[in-house]
């Protein structure tokens, strides 16, 4: 009997994570918006973010953290000079973090077209570049953007139309991966699936995180961020909903970015991050207190489950072995083998198109819960270091 609700309970663990949480999403959402649809019908207040005037744009800084980005940080600034934003109300600051190579060269050629450098000479970490340089910023708004992202157009516009409201401290807007590799097409439609979770989160209220692709928050509000803080962004974020502000995802905000171009380099990004997550755990459990409601709800199922989905998944398989005796857990013992052999179809030296897709699917899938464990242990130990190395992209 113990062995049966381990099992059960491991795998109803893992099947409400990646399932039974967006199905709640999906119902919970219509119903809050079927309830402000019928307010609007009696009311008639305009439910979109309304668009400013040029005149009534807020002055921004765009801060672009950068560290040896030689390769990548022309493009980037060209791309932020091309914004559709009013020009005198754009503070373009490229932080840069001990970069010994061409990087600090080549953004001070861009002095004549107002792109500030802030050179910091001894390598600290990009979370003490944010706040150095933040405090240096002169916009109302801050919005933060890797140098390896280019930005839409109109992100920057759309973003701070949301801070007309004066209850929002954050906004998030989408990154899109570019995959260079048929590799990474696991992660694209994975992604795909977290940008769903996001939309619906939103409607309700929630935004867990962003990106540092792209992140927006109010320097009024802005809480300097730990020195050794792994996922800087990620903390940017949950630490304006601490402290009762919004925080807003908006999908129409877009940017894009590559994913790395090897498999190894991908793992080595996803094991810094889950280290990060872990940290930054323990310096936001008060937004798991059941009276934050939504907000507990979904950090806790879309963000620590996930998380450790990879011991419910073991947990299901090894309560799983003593039960084959049964013809159902004989069944479900099939289909958890199936499952993790189906990711080596991932590396069949013959693309056969079903298998080869399933294959990178099962295969992302296992390879992202993996390294979602190893960051844990990185982690515990201490050993994840704060400054990042640049990707070759």
């Amino acid at each position: 009997m113990a062995v049966r609700i381990i099992f059960w309970c491991a795998a109803g663990l893992v099947v409400y994570t990646y399932f039974g949480y967006p199905l709640l999403l999906f119902v919970s959402t219509t119903v809050v918006q079927g309830a402000r649809d019928f307010r609007f019908l009696f009311r008639r207040r305009t439910r979109r973010t309304v668009t400013v005037t040029d005149e009534e744009l807020s002055f921004v800084s765009l801060i672009i953290p950068a560290h040896n980005e030689e390769e990548a940080i022309a493009e980037k600034i060209e791309n932020s000079l091309a914004l559709n934003y009013p020009r005198e109300k754009l503070e373009i600051i490229v932080g840069s973090d001990g970069s010994d190579d061409r990087t600090n060269e080549i953004v001070e050629s861009f002095a004549g077209r107002d792109v500030v450098l802030a050179a910091y000479e001894e390598r600290r970490g990009k979370p003490s570049v944010i706040n150095d340089t933040v405090k240096r910023a002169k916009g109302e708004i801050i919005v933060l953007s890797d140098a390896t992202t280019i930005i839409d157009r109109d992100a920057i516009r759309n973003i701070v139309r949301h801070f007309d409201d004066p209850n929002v401290g954050a906004v998030n807007g989408e990154l899109r991966f570019v995959a260079p590799g048929i590799g990474h097409k696991g992660e694209g439609l994975y992604w795909r699936y977290e940008v769903m979770i996001k939309f619906m989160e939103n409607r309700l209220g929630v935004v867990l995180g962003s990106s540092g692709a792209l992140c927006a928050v109010r320097k009024s509000i802005y809480r300097p961020i730990p020195a050794n803080c792994i996922c800087d962004d990620f903390l940017i974020t949950l630490n304006v909903m601490i402290d009762r502000y919004r925080a807003v995802y908006d999908p129409e905000a877009q940017s894009v970015e590559k994913t790395a171009d090897s498999e190894e380099l991908e793992s080595k990004r996803r094991e810094r991050i889950s280290a990060g997550n872990f940290q930054a755990l323990a310096w936001t459990t008060r937004l798991l207190n059941p009276l934050r409601g939504w907000v507990a709800l979904c950090y806790l199922s879309h963000k620590v489950f996930k998380w450790i989905t990879w011991a419910f998944m073991l947990a299901a398989l090894v309560a799983n072995v003593p039960l084959v005796g049964e013809r159902l857990y004989l069944v479900i013992m099939l289909l958890q083998t199936g499952f993790y052999v189906s990711a080596l179809f991932a590396r069949l030296p013959i693309r056969i198109p079903v298998l080869s897709g399933v294959g990178r699917i099962t295969h992302y899938f296992i390879a992202m819960h993996v390294a979602l464990l190893r960051g844990l242990i990185r982690h515990l130990r201490g050993t994840q270091a704060v400054a990042w190395k640049r990707e070759h992209r």
